[in-house]
């Protein structure tokens, strides 16, 4: 049960750092970028969704906890977490000498 409450908990959070880091996305990226992007972000988010209703269905007791939802949740978490981890690393790699500067102050 912990394992889906974690997820009903977690998963909000997660797509609203989708939505935060989405806002903030650069305007200067080719449209093929800025497209790839887009399905990245469809797929998160369908992700999460799939990972949340699941979880809140078990968690209401309106689907029994087995070891099928519990690989839905697990599946669509760490699919969550490696789109992540690949949008972060996209992010860092993207200039890193401007982040620098833009965490020193840029005084």
């Amino acid at each position: 049960m912990i394992l889906y409450e974690g997820a009903v908990q977690v998963v909000p959070v997660l797509l609203i750092a989708l939505f935060i880091e989405t806002r903030s996305v650069d305007r200067q990226r080719s449209r093929t970028m800025r497209r790839w992007e887009k399905a990245q972000d469809r797929v998160y988010a369908a992700l999460g969704l799939a990972a949340f209703m699941v979880s809140l269905l078990v968690v209401a007791d309106i689907v029994a906890g087995s070891p099928v939802t519990k690989a839905i949740v697990i599946a669509t978490l760490s699919g969550c977490m490696g789109m992540l981890y690949v949008r972060i690393s996209q992010r860092l790699a993207l200039d890193p000498g401007r982040r620098q500067d833009q965490a020193s102050g840029d005084h």
